[in-house]
This record gives C-alpha cells, structure tokens and sequence, in this order.
C-alpha cells in the first residue's frame, strides 16, 4: 500500500509541475520528482515515460535530450502499448530535426488509442508525419498528410485544433490548403 502511495504522489507531483511557467518552481519540483522516482522500487513504464517527460519539458531540454530518449525508449522496451512514449520519442527525433527517425517512430504511434486519447494530439500528429515526409522530399505524401489535417480542422471544434505550423513551415502561402485553413483558423490572416 506504501508504495501505492508513493506512485500517486509522484503523479500528482508530475501534474503540478506540467502547470508550471515559473522555470525556477519547475526546476525545483523537477527535482523533486526524481528523486522520489529513484526511491520507487517498481519502476514501469509509465515512471519512464514520467522521467523522459520532466527532461523534455524543460528550458534546458536539448542538454537532456539523450536522457529523455532513453527514458522513452525504456518505457516502450517495457510496454509496447506505451503510444505517448513512442510519440515523445518520435518528438525528441523531431526536435533533433532527426527526421527519417522521427517519421519512423510516429509511423509507430498506435493512432486509433491516440485519437480516442485526445483528438488534437493525433490530428498534430497526422501534420508532423506530414511534414517528416515534406521535409524528407516526399513532397506528395506530405501533401496527403496535410489534406487530412485540413479535412479534421473542418469538424474539429475550436477547443480540439492546435496551431498548424509545421503545415504553414512547408506549404506556400498561395497553396490551396493554407487557403482553405486561413478560412477555418481567422488569426492565420
């Protein structure tokens, strides 16, 4: 039961520490959060996926890159279902502009669990596998990609869409698909 506890302790610590801006309350809890990490005996996936996280999402994460990617790697070795894992290790590829490794690792995000997880985490990751492939001169399936995300922002509501930028990065101002997202999304103007 004790150690019970201490998981949901560390959860809840991890859930503060996603809220924070402040860097220096951030860096703090950060810590806080490995070191009661490194006290728990039953480390799974999900710990790993929690350690690869508090790395990643940090001012200095390009120092800790290396340790975020093992650590999400550590989480699908012991889970294979682990699909926010996977898609944060694709991330950390993509982030590294790594990307016939990030498009690999996307490509290995079960997408139907990550749809029913939360809709606008896959319609951005149907537009990163869009622009892996853009970017890599598969100018045509990117293209693909980049209609789907245009066809999902048409019956997405407001609250479900993000920010397409990698779209807007790859295409011409003048493309029809930036045309018609210009009308979905008015601050794009």
């Amino acid at each position: 039961m004790k150690t019970l506890s201490l998981r949901a302790k560390i959860f809840e610590k991890y859930d503060e520490f996603s809220l924070l801006e402040n860097k220096t309350e951030k860096d703090i809890l950060r810590t806080e959060i490995k070191t009661m990490l490194a006290k728990y005996s039953e480390m799974d996936s999900n710990c790993y996926h929690l350690l690869g996280l508090v790395d990643y999402e940090s001012d200095d994460w390009k120092e800790n890159i290396e340790t975020s990617i093992g650590n999400f790697q550590k989480a699908i070795e012991l889970d294979k279902d682990n699909f926010l894992a996977q898609l944060y290790l694709a991330h950390c590829y993509h982030d590294l502009n790594q990307l016939k490794l990030a498009l690999e690792n996307y490509n290995k995000v079960d997408r139907e669990k990550l749809k029913k997880f939360q809709v606008w985490r896959y319609t951005k990751l149907i537009e990163q596998i869009g622009y892996c492939q853009y970017k890599l001169e598969n100018k045509y399936i990117g293209e693909q990609h980049f209609e789907e995300v245009l066809e999902w922002y048409k019956k997405l509501p407001e609250i479900d869409r993000v920010v397409p930028s990698e779209l807007i990065e790859c295409l011409p101002k003048n493309h029809r698909i930036i045309t018609e997202m210009k009308k979905i999304e008015t601050y794009l103007e």
